[in-house]
């Protein structure tokens, strides 16, 4: 009796040890939801893999813009959470109904499906390529723009590579405290895609900028735009533009 007990001891042993665990590369998601952005906005999967949004406060929901998804039905305050299954690569919008648009507009975010990773049989070499280059950009467009008279300023994008683009601007009234923020544009763009951005200003900036103008005080605004692609690289541009 104490050998056939040993024997069942050390046989449980090694089915523990040499038990098949979780799959390798598991990366499952999280997006909180918080004051009018959705926290990370973006996110990289594998194929299979999910995504899981939660309310960190305020009312919100996740709608997709093609209209695949959308949970809550409507933008709810309580501690919701909701989640998604991605079974097809490709980049996926979304935004919030409450505070976002469609296109990355304000409150929105983007999902990135890569393909995964096919399974070989053991000892089978391996090659790993792995993407660690940053998508190179250039800005063009003139440096002199009749901000009030189009209420936008207005940049061009050229990527080297697909990946998201994203382009913001500040502006800064000298002598004050004042600061604006124009309308902050997401893109998807193709691979040497050129793509002419538009940076909205609000209301209470072009009123701003019409007295300091008035004034003869110089403005000057800064653009940024950053770049993304699929692997997760990223890469920033800045440009100054004067405006009159």
């Amino acid at each position: 009796m104490r050998i056939r007990s040993s024997s069942f001891v050390l046989l449980a042993v090694l089915c523990f040890v040499f038990a098949p665990g979780a799959p390798a590369g598991a990366a499952d998601q999280t997006v909180v939801a918080t004051d009018k952005v959705f926290t990370p906005a973006d996110v990289t999967i594998l194929q299979g893999e999910s995504v899981t949004w939660r309310n960190g406060g305020g009312s919100h929901n996740v709608r997709f813009d093609d209209s695949s998804f959308v949970m809550p039905p409507a933008p709810d305050s309580t501690p919701w959470s909701v989640s998604r299954t991605f079974d097809t690569v490709g980049v996926f919008r979304y935004y919030c109904e409450a505070h976002g648009y469609p296109n990355g507009v304000d409150m929105s975010g983007a999902v990135y499906v890569q393909q995964a990773p096919t399974a070989s049989l053991p000892g089978a070499p391996q090659s790993v390529f792995a993407d660690r280059t940053a998508p190179r950009l250039k800005l063009s467009g003139s440096k002199r723009q009749k901000a009030l008279r189009r209420r936008a300023l207005f940049v061009r994008v050229e990527v080297n590579e697909a990946a998201s683009v994203v382009a913001r601007a500040w502006i800064s009234i000298p002598k004050t405290r004042k600061s604006f923020r124009a309308r902050r544009v997401s893109r998807q763009l193709s691979a040497r895609a050129r793509s002419r951005f538009a940076l909205r200003l609000p209301p209470p900036a072009i009123r701003a900028f019409r007295r300091a103008l008035r004034k003869h005080t110089r403005l000057t605004a800064r653009v940024t735009v950053g770049a993304r692609d699929p692997a997760g690289n990223r890469t920033l541009a800045k440009r100054r533009v004067r405006l009159r």
